[in-house]
């Protein structure tokens, strides 16, 4: 199965650690902190920098951001992968305590705290970047409340920003973020291989594992990144052990060596990441899989040649009645089923896969010759019903 976790922590909650060992940056993993510098002429209770530290509210360890006395601009953002073109909704739980007084969720002379969440669509770190599509302000004071935005990703990463910025300042001034949720809205491609900064790879030895098995991740970059990290995360999303083996200097590229053991078939995510998480610098999707040799049950009555129009899982009706309309002449066989299009003991079995990245798992050659010998597989990209009409009724096979 494809994974479905797109943040890391989404929770924003435990467990915590002092960003870049700064003990008033303590932040929930898979978070970074930033904030704004106040201006040259700015009073010293403006815009200071925040103090990030954990807090325990309804029994659960959760992210404060606080300046009492004061105000901020800032807040808590992390990069994960994307699809360009994909339209992605982000909610995030978010709550402030702003008073003169000191007692917990009190409003005495309250002040706005404006809080916002944003995403920047090409996967950039500045805040005050005009590409970032920001929420409207909200001020849950002493109250949660569920903040949704929805932007469509230009890059095959994309940056999640929280920010809030009180406009007075107040003897209590914090506020806290929780329970944050990334996910696609519509047909969702998969980006296999993402290079980040400084020309980063990932490169994985065997490429095809079986369950069991220990893969050796080399990362290769131009760049000396600092605070990383090899993540990998296991198709039942759960984080898997993985052992650094050094780090090296290959002429002008840096190169860090890990290890992991895959104990499950399945998709693995893995991510280079800095800073806990937050910094995404490449990723690698991994197949794990036994060797299959299907045996099958009975034969066919005699030998003949099939043709499988195998539609993605984001076909609608008009697509459907596209591959139909297409393949009649040929009398084609229509379906939605990667095995079904691959079993059978025919010598001539054609699968055509109709836009293959639409799949969760995008389908390849590799995968048919592994899990279905003798398939043999064309890919097929149209953009629209019309256009795989007129492909399918001229296709004259090999």
């Amino acid at each position: 199965m494809a994974q479905t976790r797109i943040l890391l922590n989404g929770a924003v909650g435990k467990p915590f650690h002092p960003y870049r060992d700064h003990n008033q940056l303590i932040t929930a993993v898979g978070w970074s902190p930033w904030w704004l510098e106040p201006a040259a002429d700015d009073p010293g209770w403006k815009n200071r920098q925040p103090v990030f530290s954990p807090i325990t509210l309804d029994d659960v360890l959760t992210q404060q951001i606080s300046t009492p006395f004061g105000t901020h601009v800032g807040g808590l953002w992390q990069q994960v992968p994307s699809a360009a073109g994909n339209v992605y909704e982000l909610a995030v739980e978010g709550q402030a305590w702003s008073s003169e007084d000191t007692a917990p969720a009190s409003q005495l002379e309250a002040s706005d705290v404006n809080l916002q969440i944003g995403i920047d669509p090409t996967g950039g770190l500045d805040p005050t970047s005009p590409l970032i599509v920001w929420s409207a302000r909200a001020n849950p004071l002493s109250h949660w409340e569920t903040l949704h935005l929805e932007a469509t990703a230009e890059a095959p990463i994309i940056t999640v920003y929280l920010k809030s910025a009180p406009s007075l300042p107040k003897r209590q001034q914090a506020v806290f973020w929780r329970q944050a949720e990334l996910r696609p809205v519509g047909r969702h491609k998969r980006s296999v291989n993402i290079v980040g900064t400084g020309d980063t790879h990932i490169a994985l030895e065997p490429e095809r594992p079986k369950p069991g098995e220990t893969v050796t991740a080399v990362i290769s970059s131009a760049r000396d990144h600092q605070y990383i990290e090899l993540l990998v995360t296991r198709p039942d999303n759960k984080l898997t052990t993985v052992i650094p083996r050094g780090k090296t200097l290959d002429v002008d590229r840096h190169l860090w060596r890990y290890e992991f053991k895959t104990d499950q078939d399945g998709l693995y995510e893995v991510r280079f990441a800095g800073d806990k998480g937050a910094r995404l610098l490449s990723l690698r999707l991994l197949q794990v899989a036994h060797d299959v040799q299907l045996v099958p049950s009975d034969k066919s009555r005699f030998n003949y040649r099939r043709v499988y129009v195998l539609l993605p899982p984001t076909a609608d009706m008009k697509w459907l009645m596209a591959a139909a309309k297409g393949g009649y002449d040929g009398r084609f066989t229509i379906g939605f089923s990667a095995d079904d299009a691959g079993i059978g003991d025919l010598e001539a079995r054609y699968v055509l896969a109709v836009n293959p990245h639409h799949w969760p798992e995008v389908l390849t050659a590799s995968w048919f010759q592994q899990h279905y010998p003798g398939a043999r597989f064309t890919p097929v990209v149209a953009n629209k019903p019309e256009d795989l009409e007129a492909w399918l009724k001229n296709w004259i096979g090999d």
